[in-house]
């Protein structure tokens, strides 16, 4: 694996799942470094070496009490004269991970501010641990605001209320409001987070590459009427592909469209899937 090099981050890949750890410092501090390894981590998802197998991304931190503190404010200063520059370019960095074709999870154990939360707004998926995770855009209590996309994701994931609240609060969430808030998609116990994600992460790890991207792109337009048309043109993509067809044939001699079939619907095509990664 061409990230050996990485100091803030360490990965591993089983297949087409990628682990991410971050472990950096007392605090994980987004700092220059870590922004440079993410740089260099998003890179490689999107070249042929990473994209052609993995597909799905867990970032997650070795550190029980953070997951990423927020930016490094000498970053803040060392760039107070072209501030426009530099937060566009922290913005294409998180986009980036957001533009991603492969599906990315973060798993917050700990505290996760300012420049990490605007990260973790970017990625697919969030889960958070009950009792342990703990959110808070921090920058209008230090004198600036969200700037790398975070409000446009909070507005997105939060309705305008609550992004008001969250951004100009600059108050704690724990786990339980930030699921009910919609920031995360489920808060977990800490014994029950593991087995789920194995689960999640194992079935959509069977959806080839491409039709994930396919199903990224029809959630990604930015109406109804454009929605429509990606799913259209999504769907005719991946019967052109080929593989479908065999698929649905193994279905249905697996006992798709029987009764003790669609009983059984989410094991049946698991194990479908399964048997196709074998």
């Amino acid at each position: 694996m061409a990230l050996d090099s990485l100091t803030s981050l360490t990965v591993t890949q089983d297949g087409p799942i990628a682990r991410v750890r971050i472990d950096h410092g007392e605090i994980n501090l987004m700092d220059a470094t870590m922004m440079g390894d993410l740089w260099r981590l998003v890179n490689w998802l999107r070249s042929p070496a990473g994209n052609r197998d993995v597909r799905v991304v867990v970032l997650e931190s070795a550190n029980p009490d953070f997951f990423i503190a927020h930016v490094d404010l000498a970053l803040l200063a060392a760039s107070a004269e072209n501030t426009e520059a530099a937060v566009g370019s922290f913005q294409d960095l998180v986009g980036a991970f957001r533009a991603l074709d492969q599906v990315t999870i973060g798993v917050v154990a700990g505290r996760v501010a300012g420049g990490g939360m605007e990260l973790l707004v970017n990625l697919d998926l969030r889960f958070a641990i009950t009792g342990r995770a703990v959110f808070n855009q921090v920058e209008t209590g230090i004198g600036v605001i969200p700037a790398g996309s975070g409000p446009q994701h909070l507005r997105h994931l939060l309705g305008w209320g609550r992004a008001l609240e969250v951004i100009l609060g600059h108050d704690d969430l724990d786990a339980g409001l930030a699921e009910r808030y919609g920031l995360v998609n489920r808060a977990l116990d800490a014994d029950a987070v593991g087995p789920f994600l194995d689960r999640l992460v194992q079935r959509i790890a069977t959806v080839p590459l491409p039709d994930i991207a396919d199903v990224k792109a029809t959630l990604a337009a930015p109406d109804i009427a454009a929605g429509l048309a990606e799913e259209r043109s999504a769907f005719a993509r991946m019967l052109a592909r080929g593989a479908a067809w065999a698929k649905m044939q193994r279905f249905l001699a697996a006992g798709g469209q029987t009764l003790d079939g669609e009983r059984r619907l989410a094991e049946l095509v698991a194990d479908l899937a399964q048997t196709e990664l074998a």
